[in-house]
């Protein structure tokens, strides 16, 4: 895909293709805003791509991780993921341009490597992510208006990122999951969970988690199951992949 973007695009400079799994095309906005920082380019397109394959059901089918039904995150009663595919891209400019424009203002990665497959049940890798967004976007928890959660519904995922959450910012923040909507979107999820945290910057919008009927009642975090109309001005985007590679992305609006 990178190759053929550069073709297609007439784009020359440095170029990068990142496999992470579930995070990879949040990670890409991470190397972007490095690109930019040190002078290598003005500008810098990112994007993932990802296809519903076999090879993903049945991958995901033998680990449990599978439901039967559309995800409901956070739901007492979840008991998996929804596969779901999608493509998106994005244009990052070291002078952002228009009345409407969204910055990235900060990113956090870490690779904890707990486990191949399960995430670190106390979400430690998940909080170094975020604290570490937060520092280079020069903000305090309480400053974050909505979390755009990873959110896959599975048991262990969910209840992992509550506890990261809670650890980093109480339970006041909302937060939802937009795989409700789109299902999980493997290496496609991250940039399309970016773009909705934008849409939802640009509009004022927090938007709700489908599905969930009861709050898993030993989960905090305050998640939100109804559109909300709400001034927002810095959204956190968490992606979290296989082996602990965890990724947080900060918007806000451009200054």
């Amino acid at each position: 895909m990178t190759e053929q973007c550069q073709r297609v695009l007439d784009i020359s400079g440095p170029a990068a293709t990142i496999s992470t799994a579930c995070s990879s095309s949040a990670k890409v906005f991470c190397t972007a805003y490095r690109y930019l920082a040190a002078g290598l380019c003005d500008a810098v397109v990112v994007g993932g791509i990802d296809c519903a394959n076999e090879g993903f059901i049945y991958g995901f089918r033998s680990l449990g991780l599978l439901s039967s039904l559309p995800c409901r995150p956070w739901d007492r009663d979840r008991d998996g993921l929804s596969i779901g595919e999608a493509a998106g891209f994005a244009l990052l400019e070291r002078q952002p341009r228009g009345a409407n424009s969204v910055a990235l203002l900060g990113y956090g990665e870490t690779s904890d490597s707990y486990h191949p497959t399960a995430p670190h049940p106390e979400g430690d890798g998940a909080v170094e992510a975020m604290r570490h967004a937060l520092g280079i976007a020069g903000l305090r928890p309480e400053e974050i208006d909505y979390i755009n959660l990873h959110g896959s519904s599975t048991p262990s995922n969910d209840q992992s990122e509550d506890h990261a959450i809670l650890r980093v910012f109480g339970d006041t923040v909302p937060c939802s999951s937009t795989k409700s909507w789109t299902g999980h979107a493997q290496g496609a999820a991250g940039i399309t969970e970016a773009i909705l945290s934008i849409l939802s910057l640009q509009n004022d919008v927090i938007p709700a988690t489908l599905n969930t009927v009861a709050l898993d009642p030993a989960l905090r975090t305050r998640i939100v199951t109804q559109n909300v109309v709400h001034r927002l001005k810095h959204v956190l985007s968490n992606s979290f992949g296989f082996g602990g590679n965890n990724c947080t992305l900060i918007f806000g609006a451009a200054q």
